[in-house]
């Protein structure tokens, strides 16, 4: 852990709160940082109207970076204004660690001697982001958000294996541990819903190679069971339901707090990725995480790094090429759905893996290496 007198800074140029998912992680690290360092730990992110009065149990520096400024130099601003908050509040210490999803913020800090760790989601898409990581790739830590992420900045930054850490996405447990209420209440409740109803749950975004498609194609197969999604735009939704059937109900975004209720009064969860997903190949899906706590079933497209959570011992899994496969197996988990309680009681014997507390001790640890 970090020595008593040291700080834990962590950077970002992300609006905070925000319902995207890197907003809702680094809130979640944010949180659990907190819960281990206490009053060692420091966020530091732009100002909005959103979080102008938001209190947190954390210490937050909100910097006054105008909003209407193009992305390039918001980001520049928030380099800068971060710089003399340190200042400010005697936090210039270049023993305290900085740590961000954002290389230029890393770049920077470590210029100026800083510790510095950086967490890496996905293979960077500009050539200046590619650039300024190639020239710290031994110079700081990384964390990386799976093993086949890992494999890939190895292979082709050639850096050392002991400069890098994988911390898989987490949760925290508590939020699905302290909901007492049955399943078939929950269902009544929140979806309005009989206590019979089976039901299928996706929660999500319904960009390009979320496989949200699929869902609606077996809604259209499988009348007697009903298809709740959580999550898309309001134009997304208006959509899709001039094409789904009556059986789809959609609910639209909810907030992540309330998610956990949804979650377990579904009988099964879905999360059907298709292969033209941007970062299948190296996403650590929050969703799956909160999926895995909710203790329900879990069919899953078996694609990309999902595979490092995901196996036959633990969900159903599908090839999303076969439109087919996911039918017959919302149909079978249905009628034999003792076999797929027996999967979701698998899962709790390594939940504790995945809590958002031990990814935060865990990042700590490798940080004092």
């Amino acid at each position: 852990m970090l020595p008593a007198n040291k700080k834990l800074i962590y950077i970002t140029n992300v609006k905070i709160p925000g319902e995207d998912a890197q907003s809702i992680q680094i809130q979640c690290m944010a949180k659990a940082f907190h819960k281990v360092l206490g009053k060692n730990f420091v966020l530091i992110s732009p100002k909005t109207k959103l979080n102008r009065d938001l209190k947190t149990e954390f210490l937050w520096i909100k910097l006054a970076v105008p909003q209407f400024l193009p992305r390039f130099l918001r980001y520049f601003f928030t380099i800068v204004f971060s710089f003399f908050a340190l200042i400010f509040n005697s936090w210039f210490d270049k023993n305290n660690i900085v740590y961000s999803r954002d290389i230029g913020i890393v770049f920077f800090y470590k210029i100026f001697g800083f510790k510095a760790g950086y967490e890496i989601h996905k293979p960077f898409k500009t050539k200046l982001g590619h650039f300024l990581f190639k020239i710290l790739k031994n110079k700081i830590k990384v964390v990386c958000i799976s093993y086949a992420l890992k494999d890939f900045v190895i292979s082709k930054y050639k850096i050392s294996p002991k400069n890098i850490l994988v911390a898989h996405d987490g949760v925290f447990l508590e939020d699905f541990l302290k909901i007492k209420e049955k399943k078939e209440k929950l269902k009544e409740k929140y979806l309005g819903l009989k206590k019979d109803d089976f039901v299928v749950l996706y929660s999500g975004s319904f960009q390009k190679g979320k496989g949200v498609e699929l869902i609606l194609e077996a809604a259209k197969n499988l009348k007697e069971i009903y298809f709740v999604l959580l999550g898309g735009k309001p134009e997304e939704i208006e959509r899709l339901k001039k094409i789904a059937s009556e059986n789809v109900l959609f609910l639209g975004k909810k907030p992540h707090q309330e998610i956990p209720w949804y979650l377990k009064a579904a009988d099964l969860l879905i999360l059907p990725f298709l292969k033209d997903l941007e970062t299948i190949n190296y996403c650590s899906p929050l969703k799956l995480f909160e999926y895995l706590a909710s203790g329900r079933p879990i069919l899953a497209s078996f694609l990309g790094s999902i595979k490092e959570i995901l196996n036959e011992n633990n969900a159903f899994l599908f090839d999303p090429e076969n439109k087919e496969e996911p039918i017959k197996k919302i149909k079978f988990i249905k009628e034999n759905y003792h076999l797929a309680k027996e999967k979701a009681l698998f899962i709790q014997k390594t939940l504790h893996e995945f809590d958002w507390l031990k990814r935060a001790r865990k990042i700590l640890e490798f940080f004092v290496k």
